[in-house]
């Protein structure tokens, strides 16, 4: 890999950067507890090239659409990378985010840390939705790694691309990535379900064929785990039902009636020392089961709020 960027990596993980964007010819940007910071290091187009070069694996599946390319791709240096490679007025750019070297646990997160046993117990549907850089990623690995610790249960991940290196503990974990193991998410969800999965972890639901799929995979009866780019219960069923056409909403919202296990929804806010996590937490207990399956999600915030004593949660900050 170039020197320049190896140098830029390790002045963003010394500086605690969550993320660095490399644009041709100018400075380096690193994202600091939320805020953008410039770098004094600037990125050549022959440096950015030769990275572009070496992030791109063998067998990669390319995807080109109206005559552009993108690559998302994760590598190692002196830690973990996701990178997305793109272009801007025809220069080339790369977003990288810093990925942790070690798996948080939910409780220093600050999350519940019964979530996986959740998990474990009622499989079905569990979401963790958010705006990008909310931790969502973060959260699922936590989530993972419990698994694997406690239970001897295959997981299967489906990722875009590979984050997160996890131990195997008392479980097994097979890693697949998009672009390498397989084309799509749709496709890698249907797939998993002849690997003998215990649970399949799905980095993000993005398109309908995907969530359908996801659905189905939960009412057969294994353990789904995915992020959605969305904030809050009730928007988030609402973003869901809107993907489906009038004629499929009501047979949808008693699947997730009957299948979805909770929605986790979370955002990160920032003093000037460190970074805080607020969460919204909606368990599909019997009222909200019915509240889903009539399609009443106007009411969803006041029964997450008359649930706090079985573990729902509000934000804490609107």
């Amino acid at each position: 890999m170039d020197r320049r960027i190896e140098s830029i990596l390790d002045e963003a993980r010394l500086l605690g950067a969550s993320d660095v964007v490399l644009k041709e010819d100018q400075k380096a940007i690193y994202r600091i507890l939320g805020k953008l910071t410039e770098s004094d290091q600037i990125v050549s187009r022959d440096e950015l090239e030769r990275f572009t070069s070496f992030l791109r694996p063998a067998g990669y599946v390319q995807e080109y659409l109206g005559g552009t390319s993108g690559m998302d791709v994760s590598f190692e240096y002196h830690g973990r990378y996701r990178v997305n490679c793109f272009s801007s007025m025809g220069k080339r750019c790369a977003a990288l985010r810093v990925i942790s070297d070690e798996i948080r646990t939910l409780k220093t997160l600050g999350l519940p840390e019964d979530l996986s046993r959740r998990v474990v117990e009622r499989k079905g549907l569990s979401l963790i939705v958010g705006k990008t850089g909310a931790g969502k990623s973060t959260t699922l690995a936590a989530i993972t790694q419990s698994i694997l610790l406690y239970e001897k249960a295959h997981i299967i991940t489906l990722e875009d691309p590979v984050e997160y290196r996890y131990s195997r503990m008392q479980g097994e974990i097979t890693q697949r990535e998009m672009g390498i193991d397989f084309p799509g998410f749709e496709v890698g969800i249907q797939d998993a379900l002849r690997q003998s999965p215990d649970y399949i972890v799905i980095g993000e639901i993005r398109t309908l064929s995907a969530l359908k799929a996801a659905i189905s995979a939960a009412e057969a009866g294994h353990g789904i785990i995915g992020t959605i780019h969305s904030i809050g219960a009730a928007r988030t069923l609402t973003r869901m039902l809107s993907m489906f056409s009038e004629a499929e909403k009501e047979f949808i919202r008693y699947q997730l009636s009957a299948n979805l296990n909770f929605i986790l929804s979370q955002k990160l806010t920032y003093s000037e020392m460190k970074a805080h996590l607020d969460y919204e937490l909606m368990l599909n207990i019997p009222s909200m089961e019915n509240t889903i399956r009539e399609g009443r999600f106007n009411q969803m915030d006041n029964l997450i709020l008359l649930g706090e004593k079985q573990g729902m949660k509000r934000f804490s900050v609107k």
